[in-house]
């Protein structure tokens, strides 16, 4: 007896794992900024690399649900001295936010900076 109600309770709980899903409401996301700078520089031993990245992100109060990606990337080879300068804006609006709650935006900002000083001067 113990073995039938137990094989009839694991047949109701796999049946029932089959229509959870259904019943659950879709994941909706915050708005996410993404932003990947590259700035790669060989040089010459004597001179110098200044690399430099000005980004801002930012989202609309009633965004929900975005996300933007955004790349550059900066190479510099010469025996000379060179200044790299990045600048970078995003901004993301819009959505609908079933939930009336005001979530704060994720940013994301990964700066790589490569300065090689390979080339004799």
């Amino acid at each position: 007896m113990k073995i039938k109600l137990l094989a009839l309770s694991a047949l109701t709980m796999s049946a029932m794992s089959a229509f959870i899903p259904t019943l659950t409401p879709s994941a909706s996301a915050v708005c996410i900024n993404n932003r990947v700078g590259v700035q790669v520089s060989v040089h010459g031993k004597g001179s110098a690399a200044n690399q430099n990245q000005n980004a801002t992100q930012s989202a609309s109060n009633d965004c929900f649900n975005n996300q933007s990606t955004v790349t550059g990337t900066q190479v510099h080879t010469g025996a000379g001295s060179v200044n790299q300068n990045m600048n970078s804006n995003q901004r993301l609006s819009g959505g609908n936010n079933p939930t009336g709650v005001r979530i704060k935006p994720i940013n994301n900002n990964v700066e790589v900076k490569v300065n090689v000083p390979a080339f004799p001067k």
